[in-house]
């Protein structure tokens, strides 16, 4: 019997008539627009038996998606694997996700050593950073994934394995491939169906709800009475960029919880990179990337003459979240202005 990541992707069912159980997904936090059409496909995707590529930049919730898909499926009870592809050289990889056998190479068991995939064995093998896998090792996961068999480490008797493929990469991996980084072979089979979460900073509405629950987890876990967020730390909060994601998020709202002794947690308590004021006007366009996020904003607004509806739409993001960018970049006097002008030339 093939592994899951070898069906076809025509199995995949409509929302409506195949849907995870709700609470398979109910450690995933947030209302935003983004947010509820990735977690409608991925409500989708969970009880189908097919690979799933998780693309997403780091700390974005990769992981916790691959979780919920997983219980999400027919085959929750089987055991849900990780490996972190990037953070194992490359001998120790190999080991790691196909075992080996007695005498295989120098300072291997005695008794050899069950690998990652044949651990996975009836469920979900989760396969972190796959963008990292040497080269020369994605033969052989290729091999697994078509013929559904594995050769441990110095074995050539095959072992039958059934499991399902969940990947994930915060890089571009069709560019990686493209490239020749990665096979484009095991692109085509890892990616059979696709999965991307959004960055924090595309769902700023679900912050206040998310800053609530990581206070509570923190609160439990460190023995320390609930404390609450003032509005200028929420307003703070939602300002930042968050270049790491909903993990920078949850290890922030810790620090600040276990420093601040009063139950009300004010602008104090914000790390310096969120406390630093955002400057107004041309001389505060932000560097890099916010700083072509704000020339994107600003053309859009022109270009619509102010019309916020049509500038989130151009944007292809919600209007809450459009409010909190134009806030963030300082751009209220410009609508003013140009409503101002268009006003003028109706009246004239």
């Amino acid at each position: 019997m093939a592994p899951f990541a070898t069906a076809p992707q025509s199995s995949l069912p409509t929302p409506s008539l195949l849907e995870a159980p709700e609470e398979s997904f109910g450690r995933i936090t947030g209302r935003s627009p983004r947010l509820r059409e990735t977690l409608a496909r991925a409500r989708a995707l969970a009880r189908v038996n097919t690979a799933v590529l998780l693309q997403g930049e780091t700390g974005a919730g990769k992981e916790l998606f691959a979780h919920a898909l997983h219980d999400g499926g027919p085959d929750a009870a089987g055991p849900f694997v990780a490996v972190n592809c990037g953070g194992l050289p490359r001998d120790v990889l190999a080991s790691e996700l196909f075992g080996y056998v007695d005498g295989a190479f120098t300072g291997a068991r005695r008794s050899g050593m069950v690998g990652r995939i044949e651990a996975a064995e009836g469920g979900t093998l989760f396969l972190d950073e796959i963008a990292e896998m040497p080269l020369e090792l994605q033969p052989f996961l290729l091999r697994v994934l078509e013929d559904g068999e594995i050769y441990p480490v110095g074995s050539n008797r095959a072992r039958r394995v059934r499991f399902r493929l969940m990947a994930a990469c915060n890089r571009d991996l069709a560019t990686e491939a493209r490239e020749g980084r990665f096979r484009m072979d095991l692109y085509y089979r890892i990616s059979v169906t696709r999965l991307t979460i959004p960055p924090l900073r595309e769902r700023a509405e679900d912050i206040p709800r998310l800053v609530d629950g990581f206070a509570r987890e923190a609160s439990r876990r460190h023995g320390l009475p609930l404390k609450h967020f003032s509005d200028e730390v929420l307003d703070a909060l939602a300002r930042y960029s968050w270049p790491g994601n909903v993990r920078e998020l949850r290890n922030v709202v810790e620090s600040m919880v276990v420093f601040t002794e009063s139950d009300l947690i004010g602008p104090s308590a914000l790390p310096r990179e969120l406390a630093a004021p955002v400057e107004a006007g041309e001389q505060g366009v932000a560097s890099g990337l916010e700083g072509l996020e704000r020339e994107a904003i600003r053309e859009s607004i022109l270009r619509t003459r102010g019309n916020l509806t049509h500038v989130a739409g151009d944007l292809g993001i919600s209007r809450s979240t459009l409010y909190l960018k134009i806030r963030r970049y300082a751009l209220e006097t410009m609508i003013s202005e140009i409503r101002s002008r268009s006003d003028s030339t109706v009246l004239s």
